[in-house]
């Protein structure tokens, strides 16, 4: 999404949990700077959490819509916009702003991409709204002074003022998106914008570039709130907004307050601190979570201790070397490859967020919707049906489920979800069956074992598959009685 990696790092970074001293995070010439900021907000920091009854410690408590965001395991992150008519792999680096003739997506349907979408299994889907470049996909009433003459200047770098005047991309696609029930959000860049020569969220002071506008800090941080008021409001409500490389502290206050005003049900990427439904960045772009992944604490894999609920998202490309735009030329990376990412996002409580690139006259090219398909077709025929018991037992602790088959069954892999409606309590587990070749009727044979469960831990079989009578979820550790959204064995190619 940006030319470093280092620039997802944003307020969900927070290291402490103090109500009145919060500290948020930007990138300077490639390392982390920190921006102190004082301030009283305690009712969006204050974490949700109880007390174990049986360990003493603090279970972090998700708001319903966290859930209702992690039930939904797969996105999508659609990379459209001015960038994608570059030629540069990383899109606007360096202080270019592309003329503005250049975009022109001739045969632009949003229909289109949400087909794609279904194809995939995704269930919601983020548009890039404004990226590095500055280009905004619809119209804008905003208007500013440039410095120093203090002349009123429309903000005009945007589709309205491109080949496709008249046509609002993003109505179109939240259209798009409503008719097939994909839930929408935005991705707009706070800490970047070439067309006003904003880096790390601060106007420069240097020469300006051909298209650049000179204005003054002031008039940026207004330009940011006024656009982010007119996408907050004018387009329904947003299942998902996202910072890429947060905020600078200045704008938190006035950002935390118009998430409360305009979209306070809305899942926030980097949000700790200005919502109650925060996320997490996993730490990189590979689509992996480390195992264990837990849902709570605020940085990579999370920490099983922390009294903050934030789960996980896996952003990561169809296309070779992270490459986010649409590229000619560009490999993509194969179906065996994004399948072992599904089973390191999703598989790792981790939601899988996968790029979605409609290339230069606004489709999805075939391979790429071909490639989409397959992942989905795989995770239908793998995971769509499920081996069904003849009996079913669990002990009145919660902490032991036994399946028992009428007849022999080859299985390879065991998906186990927990009920988190009450934290993440579960700490470790094994999996274990009985073969049906075995001498010993009675004998348990291991086949997994783990930590962190959460939405969903998907557990591929070492030994590979197996033909057995029964198989038992072992709960060994928990801070309190476990709860579980269920238990499934699985066959698949």
């Amino acid at each position: 999404m940006n030319a470093s990696v280092d620039s997802k790092v944003s307020s969900s970074q927070l290291t402490s949990t103090s109500a009145t001293d919060a500290m948020l995070f930007g990138v300077i010439d490639g390392r982390l700077s920190l921006y102190h900021h004082h301030q009283q907000y305690s009712s969006l920091q204050s974490s949700l959490y109880r007390i174990s009854p049986l360990t003493g410690v603090r279970i972090a408590l998700p708001t319903p819509k966290q859930l209702d965001w992690q039930a939904q395991e797969i996105g999508v992150l659609i990379h459209f916009n001015m960038a994608t008519y570059v030629e540069n792999h990383n899109g606007c680096t360096g202080d270019i702003v592309p003329p503005i003739s250049l975009f022109n997506p001739y045969r632009l349907n949003t229909n289109n991409w949400v087909q794609t979408m279904i194809d995939l299994e995704a269930k919601y889907a983020v548009l890039v709204a404004k990226h590095t470049c500055g280009f905004l996909m619809a119209p804008t009433n905003v208007t500013f002074p440039l410095s120093p003459s203090g002349r009123i200047v429309p903000y005009n770098y945007t589709v309205d003022y491109s080949p496709v005047k008249g046509v609002n991309i993003l109505d179109e696609f939240i259209k798009s998106c409503n008719k097939r029930q994909i839930r929408p959000g935005f991705y707009y860049s706070i800490v970047s914008n070439n067309y006003l020569n904003v880096k790390q969220g601060l106007v420069q002071n240097d020469t300006l570039k051909v298209g650049q506008l000179n204005i003054t800090q002031q008039t940026y941080d207004n330009i940011v709130v006024q656009q982010l008021r007119e996408l907050w409001m004018n387009y329904g409500k947003l299942e998902e907004i996202w910072f890429d490389g947060g905020y600078t502290a200045e704008l938190h206050d006035l950002i935390a307050a118009m998430v409360s005003e305009l979209q306070p049900d809305s899942i926030i990427f980097g949000g700790y601190g200005v919502t109650r439904n925060p996320i997490r960045w996993i730490g990189n772009e590979l689509g992996h979570a480390p195992d264990p992944n837990w849902s709570t604490g605020l940085v990579n894999g999370g920490d099983p201790n922390s009294p903050i609920f934030s789960p996980a998202e896996c952003d990561t490309t169809l296309q070779q070397f992270d490459r986010w735009f649409w590229g000619p030329h560009v490999l993509l990376r194969s179906l065996k490859e994004l399948i072992d990412v599904y089973h390191r996002s999703v598989g790792h409580n981790c939601m899988l967020m996968l790029d979605l690139t409609p290339d230069r006259t606004g489709l999805i090219p075939p391979a790429y919707a071909l490639r989409y398909k397959e992942l989905g077709d795989f995770i239908r025929s793998c995971y769509g049906t499920t081996v069904v018991p003849i009996l079913r037992n669990s002990s009145a602790d919660g902490r032991i489920h036994i399946q028992l088959f009428d007849s022999p069954v080859t299985i390879d892999r065991s998906v186990i979800q927990e009920d988190q409606t009450l934290g993440q309590v579960i700490r470790a587990y094994t999996i274990d069956v009985k073969l049906a070749d075995s001498f010993d009727k009675n004998q348990w044979t291991y086949m997994a074992a783990g930590t962190s469960i959460g939405n969903k831990k998907i557990d591929l079989w070492e030994v590979g598959s197996q033909l057995i009578t029964a198989v038992r979820l072992n709960i060994t550790e928990a801070v309190d009685t476990p709860m579980l959204k269920s238990f499934t064995v699985h066959l698949c190619p």
